[in-house]
């Protein structure tokens, strides 16, 4: 069994309005808010929603503040597991960036945070997410400016193992890591051949019916970056951004986990 076999990988965001994005969600994407705690102000301390056995983490964006740098993004990385001080050893001798040391929480968890040279911020923590033993429905998506490097970096600081790489332009247009039962896709690809914003990451998901879904975002006001259409590959998908302009992308494409047959 590798190491860390039971990790599981979640996007966290942090919304300006997140009781309302947290509504919004809901309703034009179908996700299930599964954890809900509030500030006395009425901001989200921190939010768990599933799409089905997968999840996100939200929380109210606000000032930045000094020492908590999870306060100075819109998007990041959580990946939840037992053996975090072994893995925060990997991803440090692996010269990994600390952004926050590894501590003890007030809720019982465990965690600590890291940056990847494509200036993404993980956090490494104890404290559970989404369903342990089901296939994943959400896949987080990086983009870097050098791929190569970057699944380097990946494998060697972060256990992530290589499934499917599509490198066709000299850089990595696509790839997937395995970690656990999750999958983290990467392009290296120029970025406007993708629907990235202002971002660098974008969170994938996997919905058996494609139109249904695309339908019920458009009643729902979502803005479609691009309507469904079917692939080379042999999927159906479509990409839109929310109600603050996260980018996701909805399609019955499923990465497989490294180590199993990859669909043709």
């Amino acid at each position: 069994m590798p190491q860390f076999a039971d990790a599981r990988i979640s996007p966290v965001f942090r919304y300006r309005d997140a009781p309302r994005a947290i509504e919004w969600l809901t309703g034009a994407y179908g996700f299930v808010t599964q954890e809900l705690h509030s500030e006395p102000t009425g901001d989200v301390a921190h939010a768990e929603l599933r799409f089905g056995p997968s999840a996100i983490g939200i929380s109210s964006a606000g000032p930045v503040v000094a020492g908590n740098p999870w306060t100075a993004v819109r998007l990041g990385v959580y990946v939840c597991l037992k053996e975090v001080d072994a893995f925060f050893a990997r991803a440090v001798s692996a010269r990994a960036e600390v952004a926050r040391p590894l501590a003890d929480t007030s809720y019982g968890a465990r965690d600590g945070s890291l940056r990847d040279p494509g200036g993404h911020l993980w956090s490494v923590g104890t404290y559970p997410m989404g369903a342990p033993d089901a296939d994943p429905t959400l896949f987080v998506a990086l983009h870097y400016t050098d791929g190569r490097a970057a699944a380097s970096f990946l494998q060697q600081a972060f256990g992530l193992e290589p499934g499917l790489v599509v490198d066709t332009s000299g850089a990595i247009d696509h790839g997937e890591f395995t970690l656990g039962r999750d999958v983290t896709m990467m392009s290296a690809s120029p970025r406007e051949r993708g629907y990235w914003g202002d971002d660098s990451q974008c969170t994938c998901a996997y919905v058996a019916d494609v139109d249904a879904h695309h339908a019920r975002a458009v009643a729902a006001g979502a803005t479609i970056l691009q309507p469904p259409q079917d692939t080379p590959y042999g999927a159906r998908g479509y990409y839109t951004s929310d109600c603050e302009g996260f980018v996701w992308g909805f399609s019955t494409y499923r990465p497989t986990p490294a180590g199993l047959q990859h669909p043709a």
